[in-house]
This record gives structure tokens, C-alpha cells and sequence, in this order.
């Protein structure tokens, strides 16, 4: 059961009836005189009778009822390269050109070109606010990069973060008082930038104004919308407000253009988001042993077709921590894929890998959306994770660390009922290369070319086995409910 509710409070309390203490503090505390309401925001939660899973299946519909996607209904959805961590902020039209050719090369299907294209962004000291093309960069602007990658056979998507500003940027020069801030109070930086104030309707119609310009002279399908610092000053609900009403001005003149929701990676990972967003970015860590438990956080709340994962480079940028290929790549699945790197530093071999998992993706993407998920734990540190229908879905079985029993205990599996059977066929498993070579039966290797028929009550109650795998391994297991 889902409910959303809007509740209207009157103070009671004598402090809070005092018009002469009435405020607005930094964190947000409002202070009401007598008579005077408050609407507190959209709350939505969940009470379950089926436990945590049946809460997160709750509050999926909940959010996907939210979605306004391009021409009513979600289309499959497009596997990402994106350029940040491929190139930073050191761009050129060339070696753009040459990325987005590599990514089309594996089978992506969306390209986004990431912070560093607009007046001088060669870090992130500058620019925020002047939202054209670099000239040194892209000379005859971004019009002919676009009309490249959808030569290339790929949409084109782009990377703003219009509710923010560099001082060292000519909007800043030209309207300090633009940016939030308290009268008589400093205004600090955080990563070399202010919040703009989108309470006031000109901030609103300039920034606007730059992503029309943006949308309608480009061939744009999507917009990677960031936002890389806290609000301090908050400037209260009027300002989340004012960041809704823009988001809706966007979508109601481009209405063909998916948005995602970035904040500082996951900040803004939430359900009122979801009125004018296609996609969440899960967090700048893309170190696929951390994404365990961030992507499984996630899918408490959000659904996976709205859920950024993408398989990131080795080292990880944000640990320094490598793993396989075949690893990153299992552990992407679960969501909306993207690519984090630069295939062209592949060796022909890896290539070849990262367009077979793209591929893989793509077989199973209609299954891994817009359906159900269930999470669970088993023995020796294993977890596990099916996403689907009722009657088919695919099972993730993930080992972070090594195991400590050589012959993995079943997992059980308390979806599949009691009764009926289920056909169960192991689709690959991913990592753990090196070393000796695990001991194997030959029911693992029957279910690697046949579906094995396995009665549901067996699978709720005594488990499925499991073959034996090493750290950073994923088992993908494909399941079909039989009569």
C-alpha cells in the first residue's frame, strides 16, 4: 500500500505564536504567526505486508507512475557513454569526435558530452552561467559534433548545471545579486561555485532562455542536469520551487528530451524529481565493489530503467581499486547501462568484451525494467538480486569477497512459491578469473546449455546451488516459471 500525502500544520506551540519571532532560519525552520499554515511537502511511503521487498515494489510503482516520459510510454533505454571520465575537462573537437566513434564502435546508443564544452571550463574554477560553446574548443560550435554522433548512428545528450555559478563568469560579473546569499553575511564557495537564485522569475527566464537556445539548435534528446554543492544559503522551498517550475518550463517546450537527476552523484536521488526526470545518476563512485551496496540502496526506493550504472575504468577513479572487466560489467546491468571510459584504451580483446556485454544488455533490458525486484542474503557473505516478472526473470548471485566455504551453500529464494517448477539456466558468470580452478558439477554444467527444471518449493525452502566462484564474481542465472 502506497499513500502520498499533503498535510496543512497550525502552529499550536506558544513559542512558534509569536509574530515578533516570526523567521525563516538557514536550515529551513518556519516559524507560523497565529493563524497562518504550512504545507509540508509530497511524502510518499509504503507499508508492507511482504516485507522489505514488497515496500521497494511499492514505492517502484509508486515513482513510475510519477514518470513523464517522451510520447507517453518508456522506450528501451538507450545504453550511455559519457565523457567525464574519459577526458575530464580536456575537450577538443577531434578527440570528442574520435570517443564518440570508439563508443559507437561497442554498441552505445546515446552519447553525452560532459562538463568542459561551454567558455572557458577547463576546470571547475570557470564558466558556470555562460552557457555557449567554447570557441577554442569546438570553433564552428556544437552543431557539427552533434550531427557527427548522430551520423554515427547515436543520440546526442549534453551536460548543464544551470542552477549554478562561477564569480569567474561574465553572468556573474554582469549580476552578482543573482546569486543566493544573506544580507550582511560572506557568500564562500564550494567547488569554486554559488547557487543561483531560482526564486526570482529573471534567473528563471535567463536560464531558460540558454537552454532553449541549447535544445532548439541542436539536435538534443537528453539533458544531463547536475548540481555539484549544498544549498547554503537553502533559500527555502521557493527555490526548490523555482528549480521545479524551470525543469517544467523545459519539458513543456521540448517535451521529445529525457532529463537526469544528478546531484554531486546521488544528492537529489528522490520521488519529486521524478515529475520532470527520466533517470537518477546513482554517484560519482563508480568502483564496482562499492556499487553493491549503492546500487542495492537504490533499488529500495527507485525502480532499476530509472537507475544510472554504468562499467567504469580499471583503476576505479574514485578508489583506485581494479577488477575485471567482466565484473564492472555484471554489476552494471542491473540499470540503466553506461559507459564511464574510454574504449580506445582497450586492448582489441577487451573491446570485443565490452561490445558483448552492451550486447547482452541489450537481450535483457526489457526484463531487467520496469518489472519487479527482489533482494536478499545468503551464506558466506553472498548476495543476491532477481529482477523481472512474476514468471521470468533474471538472478544475480554476487561475491564481494573470497569465499570461506569451497562449496557455496544453496541460496534460497522465496519468490518462487511453493508451487509449480522453475526452469533455470545459468547465463554466464562473471569474474573471479586466475587462480586454480574451481571443482564443478555437472548439474552447472547441464544448466549452461539447458534450462534445468527445479520444483518452486525446493528453490523457496532448500535453495538453488550454487556453483563455486571466487571474489568479484557474479553468477547470472536466467528463470522461467513453469506449470
Amino acid at each position: 500500500m502506497v499513500r502520498r500525502q499533503s498535510h496543512r500544520h497550525r502552529a499550536r506551540r506558544r513559542g512558534l505564536l509569536d509574530p515578533q519571532r516570526r523567521r525563516l532560519a538557514p536550515a529551513g525552520e518556519v516559524t507560523l504567526a497565529p493563524g497562518e499554515n504550512w504545507t509540508a511537502p509530497d511524502a510518499i511511503f509504503a507499508v508492507s505486508t511482504t516485507g522489505r521487498n514488497g515496500a521497494a515494489s511499492a514505492f517502484h510503482e509508486a515513482v513510475r507512475a510519477r514518470l513523464q516520459w517522451p510520447d507517453g510510454a518508456m522506450r528501451p533505454r538507450p545504453v550511455h557513454l559519457n565523457s567525464w571520465e574519459a577526458c575530464y575537462f580536456d575537450h577538443d573537437e577531434e578527440r570528442i569526435v574520435a570517443l564518440a566513434e570508439a563508443a559507437a564502435s561497442v554498441g552505445v546508443e546515446r552519447f553525452i558530452l560532459d562538463d568542459g564544452w561551454f567558455r572557458n571550463r577547463d576546470d571547475d574554477t570557470a564558466g558556470l552561467g555562460d552557457w555557449t560553446p567554447d570557441p577554442r574548443k569546438y570553433p564552428n560550435g556544437l552543431k557539427p559534433l552533434a550531427d557527427r554522433v548522430n551520423a554515427l548512428g547515436m543520440e546526442f545528450g549534453l551536460w548543464v548545471e544551470p542552477e549554478m555559478i562561477n564569480p569567474d563568469s561574465d553572468l556573474y560579473r554582469a549580476h552578482p545579486d543573482w546569486a543566493l546569499s544573506l544580507p550582511g553575511r560572506a557568500s564562500p564557495t564550494a567547488r569554486n561555485q554559488l547557487v543561483l537564485d531560482l526564486r526570482r522569475e529573471d534567473v528563471r527566464d535567463y536560464l531558460f532562455g540558454c537552454l532553449d537556445r541549447l535544445l532548439t539548435e541542436l539536435p538534443i534528446t537528453y539533458l544531463k542536469w547536475d548540481h555539484n554543492r549544498d544549498l547554503a544559503p537553502a533559500g527555502g522551498a521557493a527555490q526548490l520551487r523555482g528549480v521545479y517550475a524551470l525543469l517544467a518550463r523545459v519539458r513543456s517546450s521540448h517535451p521529445g528530451v529525457e532529463v537526469e537527476s544528478c546531484a554531486g552523484g546521488g544528492g537529489r536521488n528522490d520521488a519529486g524529481m521524478a515529475d520532470f526526470c527520466h533517470r537518477y545518476w546513482t554517484s560519482d563512485n563508480i568502483d564496482a565493489v562499492s556499487r553493491i551496496g549503492i546500487q542495492r540502496g537504490f533499488l529500495s526506493f527507485l525502480p532499476p530503467e530509472v537507475m544510472g550504472s554504468h562499467i567504469a575504468a580499471s583503476p576505479a577513479h574514485a578508489t583506485g581499486r581494479r577488477h575485471s572487466l567482466a565484473f564492472r560489467a555484471a554489476m552494471a546491468m542491473t540499470g540503466h547501462l553506461g559507459v564511464e571510459m574510454d574504449p580506445r584504451t582497450l586492448s582489441d580483446t577487451e573491446r570485443a568484451e565490452l561490445a558483448d556485454w552492451i550486447s547482452f544488455h541489450k537481450q535483457w533490458r526489457d526484463l531487467l525494467h520496469q518489472g519487479r525486484v527482489w533482494q536478499g542474503e545468503s551464506s558466506d557473505g553472498v548476495l543476491w538480486q532477481a529482477q523481472g516478472r512474476e514468471d521470468e526473470l533474471l538472478l544475480f548471485v554476487i561475491r564481494a569477497e573470497p569465499p570461506a566455504d569451497r562449496r557455496p551453500q544453496p541460496v534460497t529464494l522465496p519468490f518462487c512459491g511453493k508451487s509449480g517448477a522453475w526452469g533455470v539456466r545459468l547465463l554466464r558468470i562473471a569474474g573471479g578469473e586466475g587462480g586454480h580452478a574451481a571443482h564443478s558439477a555437472p548439474f552447472f554444467k547441464a544448466t549452461k546449455s539447458t534450462p534445468q527444471s527445479l520444483p518452486a518449493s525446493w528453490l523457496s525452502n532448500a535453495g538453488l546451488p550454487l556453483p563455486p566462484s571466487k571474489a568479484e564474481t557474479v553468477s547470472i542465472f536466467h528463470m522461467r516459471k513453469r506449470a
